[in-house]
């Protein structure tokens, strides 16, 4: 990670927060008052190498947060195939499952019965899916997840990404073969969600499916971060996008909504002619501090031991970090390599919290099967062939100074 300022001062708690419980668990807004943007370097990243939540077949995303629930003070939203290719269960593709937990470690999944479990993902269930009117609902019939939540005022806040079913056949403007755009929804318990009607962020050329070609396209907006910004009483939705003018599928931008998340619009506050980070997919940001860290997946990592074969596909793309000053205008940092014995570490999600009376910032994300022998088997790959599915979610720290 770039490290552009020092020194300042750490607030042992952030002003107008409550404390309820064990006094190290902030309930209201859970983020240090630093009047500086700390360092993260990436040789000093607290990396424990193991699952917090595994047994599914195909998950990943993990967005963690902390609420004011006493007994299981943390959240976390996931999504992607549990048991079978496709959740047949439910409408759509992927769906998005909801787990809970104590400590950060040890995480349980909310079943069908309305039960919790850790170990037995044949019996979770689903939170949040494609619409039931996939006709109606074209933009919002196949693929659902990437969730990010924001907790405020006893109310959770939901952007994720959706899409249509899949286009017959290639077209002109969209890459991914369907229509891709980022829904809102709301909860007042984290289980049961009120979707908007309409996307949070949709291509204006994406009115009718299918779509007809257009090869200037902007559109395919997806992965979002969705943040409160109290200062300017406003939604800040961060989102990767497809520019048929620019070199590359995913390229970072930012929306703002000022009105109600409910019903009010989301307006880019810049030119998508001039992505904020250009082939920067999955983006996660965060603010602490005065500065703002994103993290990614983009393609490009080779170590300096690179052997014929490898690092030129999927797992050429790994976790890496990127600095701003303001949230506009940013700058590359370095690369995370992945964890010893994994093809590669992708999907990340950040998540800041005081514990053991420090603060810090943690990286949530999957790990690739890759090559790797995980003892199951896969049907859908050969022998020898490199395995794209997500089968852990884990995490690696570093303390906020």
């Amino acid at each position: 990670m770039l490290v552009l300022l020092t020194g300042g001062l750490l607030a042992l708690a952030p002003a107008g927060c409550s404390v309820s419980g064990n006094a190290e668990r902030l309930t209201w807004n859970r983020k240090p008052v630093l009047d500086h943007a700390p360092r993260f370097s990436v040789g000093e990243w607290e990396r424990p190498q193991r699952a917090v939540l595994d047994g599914f077949l195909h998950a990943y995303q993990p967005c963690v947060i902390e609420t004011d629930d006493s007994e299981y003070p943390y959240r976390m939203w996931f999504f992607g195939w549990i048991v079978d290719p496709t959740n047949p269960e439910y409408p759509g593709c992927d769906a998005i499952y909801h787990a809970r937990s104590r400590d950060l470690d040890r995480w349980e999944v909310l079943c069908k019965d309305g039960s919790w479990s850790g170990d037995r993902p044949e019996d979770w269930a689903s939170t949040l899916f494609a619409s039931t009117d996939g006709d109606r609902h074209y933009y919002h019939a196949w693929h659902v997840g990437d969730p990010s939540v924001v907790f405020r005022d006893g109310v959770y806040y939901m952007a994720f990404s959706s899409t249509s079913k899949p286009l017959d056949g290639p077209l002109a403007g969209y890459p991914s073969g369907m229509m891709l755009c980022v829904m809102g929804a709301t909860s007042v318990d984290g289980v049961h969600w009120h979707k908007r009607e309409e996307p949070l962020l949709i291509a204006q050329c994406d009115s009718v499916f299918p779509p007809r070609a257009a090869a200037a396209r902007v559109g395919d907006f997806h992965r979002p971060t969705l943040m409160w910004d109290e200062q300017q009483q406003a939604w800040k939705l961060y989102f990767d996008y497809y520019n048929a003018s620019l070199p590359g599928n995913c390229h970072m931008g930012l929306a703002e909504c000022r009105g109600d998340f409910r019903t009010g619009r989301f307006d880019f506050v810049h030119s998508l002619d001039e992505p904020l980070l250009d082939n920067w997919p999955n983006p996660e940001v965060v603010k602490i501090g005065t500065g703002y860290y994103c993290f990614s997946d983009p393609p490009g990592y080779a170590p300096a031991d690179k052997t014929p074969g490898r690092f030129e596909g999927w797992d050429s793309r790994q976790l890496r970090t990127a600095f701003s000053a303001d949230g506009r205008h940013w700058e590359k940092g370095e690369f995370i390599p992945p964890d010893p014995g994994i093809a590669a570490c992708q999907v990340p999600q950040t998540f800041v919290c005081r514990r053991d009376g420090k603060w810090w910032l943690y990286l949530f994300y999957a790990t690739q099967i890759g090559r790797r022998d995980n003892g199951r088997r896969y049907e859908w790959f050969r022998e020898g062939e490199y395995n794209w599915f997500y089968d852990q979610i884990r995490y690696m720290r570093q303390e906020i100074k």
